[in-house]
């Protein structure tokens, strides 16, 4: 019986990961094709940091399939911001950087209705909805965490973010090279920025 209840669990937070994929995808093709590429290279990510942060082969199963979970809180952001081909003004920086948090009302919503509040896997995914944007120096969102007190999930779902944007073609810009995309996460993380 724990064993179906696990199966069921997983069966459930999987459904979860796919409709909110499902969702980007009728939102914004690109954005549901932006959400499996991150998913992948998160995983690639987290093979690499298997053996040096004692990841279990589950845990890496469980963070590729929560990696789309990341950015669920865009669903409450305005067309006009999301997909807006410039700069965001302060007012809309403002409002785009309310993802994490509506993401993480949207989460806690999702988790208490199906009842999948005690698992570990439910931190991981609390963990990577609400922190991808936190940053090693403080200045990140929503809550200025530091260092390590930002859960790996999430600073290996924000390298995998950054990878994607900066090798993927967007409204506002051309894709970059993988040459210059490592370069630029090198400049990144040295500047205290990225993970």
């Amino acid at each position: 019986m724990l064993i179906s209840s696990k199966l069921n669990l997983v069966h459930s937070i999987t459904a979860s990961a796919q409709v909110t994929q499902e969702f980007a995808n009728l939102r914004d093709f690109e954005t549901g094709a932006h959400l499996e590429r991150m998913a992948h290279y998160a995983r690639l990510i987290a093979c690499e940091l298997q053996q040096s942060h004692n990841l279990s082969d589950e845990s890496i199963e469980y963070l590729y399939l929560f990696a789309p979970l990341h950015d669920i809180g865009k669903i409450g952001i305005p067309d006009r911001i999301l997909f807006k081909s410039g700069r965001l003004d302060a007012d809309e920086r403002r409002s785009m950087e309310t993802h994490a948090q509506k993401g993480m009302e949207i989460l806690q919503r999702v988790v208490g209705e199906f009842g999948l509040e005690g698992p570990p896997d439910s931190a991981m995914m609390k963990n990577l909805v609400s922190s991808h944007h936190e940053k090693l120096d403080g200045s990140g969102y929503p809550l200025g965490l530091r260092g390590e007190a930002i859960p790996l999930e999430a600073r290996i779902i924000a390298v995998a973010d950054v990878l994607d944007a900066l090798t993927s073609h967007r409204r506002y810009k051309e894709a970059w090279t993988m040459d210059l995309a490592n370069a630029e996460l090198d400049r990144l993380v040295a500047a205290g920025q990225c993970c």
